[in-house]
């Protein structure tokens, strides 16, 4: 009986006892400043990540296309008598999440290409590369705003856009 009432007497028993029953948990207005401060959090992060998606689109159409005229330039160097033809590279046929690709101004052949956003809200991308002179052109015209960040837009420099 001495070791129970020992045990009744220590310091880790005493405040189990002493603890009313309301005294355990968050109270309603600490949960609701948790949620007020969640709520803000997300009100400033999802259009960040929307933003942060569009510009992972046009950083994957950008490249795509960079290597489909890449990948034709390889296959004139390979066989000059012959013009590769744009259905014929793989990096133009590939899928683009929020874009199309095509021969640009209605070429056949796979020196030129357009992306163009399927939704009119990611900015449309031309690049054209000139077999004779070897010279390349980028052009890029600015899409709409895509959500509640930033519009995606073409960066000016004198003389056109660079992207």
């Amino acid at each position: 009986m001495t070791l129970f009432r020992e045990y009744l007497k220590s310091s880790e028993v005493q405040k189990v006892l002493h603890t009313r029953p309301g005294q355990k948990g968050f109270s309603l207005v600490e949960l609701v400043v948790v949620i007020a401060v969640l709520a803000i959090l997300s009100a400033v992060a999802i259009p960040n990540f929307i933003t942060v998606q569009s510009k992972a689109q046009i950083s994957a159409v950008k490249n795509g296309i960079v290597n489909g005229i890449k990948e034709c330039v390889v296959a004139y160097l390979d066989d000059p008598g012959t013009t590769p033809l744009f259905v014929n590279v793989q990096a133009f046929t590939g899928e683009y999440t929020g874009y199309g690709v095509a021969a640009a101004a209605g070429q056949t052949d796979c020196f030129g290409a357009v992306a163009t956003s399927t939704n009119g809200a990611l900015p449309t991308f031309t690049i054209e590369y000139d077999e004779l002179t070897g010279g390349v052109t980028k052009t890029c015209a600015a899409g709409k705003k895509a959500g509640k960040g930033t519009p995606l837009t073409c960066t000016a420099v004198k003389g056109g856009y660079i992207w």
